[in-house]
């Protein structure tokens, strides 16, 4: 990377770079140097999506077309998977809680995994939370600290126990009263779904990042694995750990994400669903796994688990690796991840 005054290619192998590295604002640093075989081409895109920049970079056989496209299906998907969308099939089935709503593929493909989830993590991942989600204000901008009676409202909606999900009629039905809310897992499927495409046009290798949940296929041109730098929670600007990823996934949940301040204490999105209150004990939840969407959702249970349950659910599960930072600034390193990761 060292002429920046050189050839043409070297000056969009930059850009690329540049623009990768600009997502440290959503939880990430990546570090990479395009190269491009010469019957290959390379393509990056960027469009806002899901309130967030959404970043795909690839090289392969007419990558510019497929990039494209991915992009495409991942807006479709926000359509249907949006509650904040009007016509998404999310907002219907709000709409009609108490009924049974048909839903597509997709829908009955993220509500099956939240409610796997949900079992797995005894209810620290819960889809039913919109109420409480809207009564903190996220989502609407309108941002307050509930009353305890307000919550206790709210909480009563609460319980993923009682979605009913008909795989094979393909339709859900919530209770009256109660909001679905996927955003603590839609946006990993759907960026799954984007390299799932890239995958099936022999895409050789790329990295699709929506907002810091981010997937990669294959590896480096050198062939080492991508390298991705989690941000430290207590200043965002910095990284305090690089980790390796090839085929796979990585998310973080942080605490310093998305809050808002109220009588001088910072508030933040990261609802316990069995208090109503944001989760305390942990600052920052990074978790590596196959899927972006099982990485979402964990994350976030992880989360609100906190510093004992949430180690103890990682270590557990298979395939599954995670760094989590303590509201005491206690790290902890899974022993799965703890050799590969570089800490800075």
């Amino acid at each position: 990377m060292g002429d920046k005054a050189g050839s043409r290619r070297w000056r969009v192998a930059l850009a690329a770079v540049v623009l990768l590295i600009g997502v440290a604002a959503a939880g990430y640093f990546v570090f990479y140097l395009p190269h491009v075989r010469a019957q290959d081409t390379q393509a990056q895109a960027t469009r806002f999506l899901m309130d967030t920049s959404v970043d795909i970079s690839a090289y392969g056989r007419d990558a510019e077309t497929h990039v494209k496209r991915a992009l495409g299906e991942m807006e479709r998907l926000e359509e249907v998977l949006s509650r904040h969308i009007v016509e998404s099939e999310v907002a219907r089935i709000n709409a009609n809680a108490g009924d049974w709503v048909s839903i597509s593929d997709d829908t009955l493909a993220v509500i099956s995994l939240a409610l796997q989830i949900g079992d797995m993590t005894e209810g620290a991942f819960d889809i039913t939370v919109g109420n409480l989600v809207s009564l903190w204000g996220f989502g609407t901008g309108s941002y307050k600290v509930p009353s305890e009676e307000e919550i206790a409202a709210a909480l009563a909606t609460v319980d993923y126990r009682k979605v009913e999900l008909d795989k094979t009629g393909k339709r859900v039905r919530i209770p009256a009263g109660t909001v679905l809310d996927l955003g603590g897992i839609a946006k990993g499927y759907i960026v799954d779904q984007a390299r799932s495409y890239l995958m099936k046009q022999r895409i050789q290798r790329a990295i699709v990042n929506a907002g810091g949940d981010i997937s990669v296929i294959g590896s480096r041109p050198d062939g080492n694995p991508w390298r991705v730098g989690v941000q430290n929670p207590n200043d965002p600007s910095q990284i305090s750990w690089v980790i390796p990823l090839q085929n796979n996934s990585v998310v973080t949940s942080g605490d310093y994400q998305r809050f808002f301040i109220q009588d001088g204490q910072r508030w933040h999105h990261i609802l316990d669903p069995r208090t109503g209150y944001p989760a305390r004990e942990l600052k920052s939840v990074t978790i590596v796994a196959q899927t972006a969407a099982e990485g979402d959702a964990l994350s976030t249970a992880v989360f609100v688990l906190g510093w004992e349950k949430g180690r103890e659910l990682v270590e557990r599960l298979p395939g599954v690796e995670g760094i989590l930072v303590g509201s005491d600034n206690q790290v902890w390193i899974s022993s799965g991840l703890a050799e590969s990761v570089v800490t800075l």
